[in-house]
């Protein structure tokens, strides 16, 4: 078990628009019971058993999901539910959950986790963030970003250079030299080719004053918004407050605003499987079986070869092509290719049907 002023927060705030049509606004994919009947944020609290207790994790969410949230994880104490009032992205939601937890413990350490990630075994990853956790004690000035050993030249994940080791004996750390969110393809195969570069796998560990800190010094107003609903937080203003001055935080994700530009990011490998559960190909990957070089879930019959069908519905699907992606709901069907902008294909659909996303 961590020490008591080490919490664990679990984002779980996008709408996972490149899952639909099973993931929707209404219930996105964090909160789909697609693996044995549990869902991805059950998932992700399941592997912290043992080693940080209910009541110090804090799931990070948007006000909208505040009943599904709450009756998927029964066990997580009702105040310990952050909501944001509208999405901003990982910066300023990361730096609300920061401001929540100094204001509760102002020694707290943060452990940041995404809850549409599947990381296994769950000791080896608690065995890593356990050593993340004893860093900062030694090194509190640090922001601890754990990476995965690159196994292809993937444009969908933000990449680590690794530069010189960190003196400390609980595994090795590294600093990271530079942080690249998302390269273009021949980046990201230079980055494969020539080694010293590993995949930033979305999880984060460092204290929470030190990222408000970080956040201020890149967002100065992010931190003077945040600072003001900290001191709002355990006053009758709360909800009034964050209500007014959330909306009004500074968009863009806590990788492009602050990892790349601070001078205090280290690295920390994680020593496990990691799979971002974030496209039809990985959920496939994840729960369907292989049939005549497709990947198939649920009541299908594929005829052809080098498709992806999930059919998470009560009817058969039939499916007589090659190359196909095809994700069939009760209530919505999706036919297109592994090439198809999936979260272009939304927005679209927002503003054309939007009541099917």
């Amino acid at each position: 078990m961590l020490s008591d002023h080490c919490y664990a927060v679990i984002m779980a705030g996008g709408a996972g628009t490149r899952l639909w049509p099973l993931s929707s606004r209404d219930k996105p994919k964090h909160f789909l019971k697609l693996f044995g009947g549990k869902s991805l944020i059950e998932l992700t609290v399941d592997k912290l058993r043992g080693q940080i207790p209910d009541d110090r994790i804090l799931i990070l969410t948007s006000i909208k999901y505040q009943a599904v949230a709450q009756e998927t994880l029964p066990q997580i104490p009702p105040e310990n539910f952050v909501y944001e009032p509208c999405l901003r992205d990982t910066a300023s939601a990361i730096g609300l959950a920061a401001t929540v937890l100094k204001t509760r413990c102002p020694a707290a350490t943060m452990i940041v986790l995404t809850a549409d990630q599947i990381i296994e075994p769950a000791d080896r990853f608690n065995a890593a963030i356990a050593n993340a956790a004893t860093f900062l004690e030694l090194h509190p000035d640090q922001l601890v970003a754990f990476g995965v050993q690159a196994a292809s030249p993937s444009t969908l994940v933000g990449w680590q250079k690794l530069g010189e080791t960190v003196d400390f004996p609980g595994c090795e750390v590294r600093r990271i030299a530079a942080f690249t969110e998302k390269p273009e393809l021949e980046v990201a195969q230079r980055y494969l080719r020539e080694g010293g570069y590993c995949w930033n796998s979305g999880q984060f560990a460092w204290k929470a004053e030190t990222i408000l800190r970080e956040i201020t010094a890149h967002l100065p107003e992010a931190g003077r918004l945040l600072a003001r609903i900290g001191e709002a937080w355990d006053t009758p203003a709360r909800d009034r407050v964050l209500d007014e001055l959330f909306p009004t935080m500074p968009k863009g994700s806590i990788d492009y605003k602050v990892m790349q530009k601070t001078s205090h990011a280290c690295s920390i490998l994680l020593p496990c499987s990691w799979e971002d559960m974030g496209t039809h190909a990985a959920l496939a990957g994840r729960t369907g079986s292989k049939c005549n070089n497709n990947l198939v879930h649920g009541k299908a019959v594929v005829l052809g070869t080098e498709n992806l069908v999930l059919a998470h519905t009560d009817h058969y699907v039939v499916v007589a092509a090659d190359n196909l992606t095809v994700v069939v709901t009760n209530d919505t069907i999706f036919v297109g290719d592994r090439n198809t902008d999936m979260k272009a294909l939304v927005e679209n659909l927002a503003q054309r049907i939007p009541q099917i996303v």
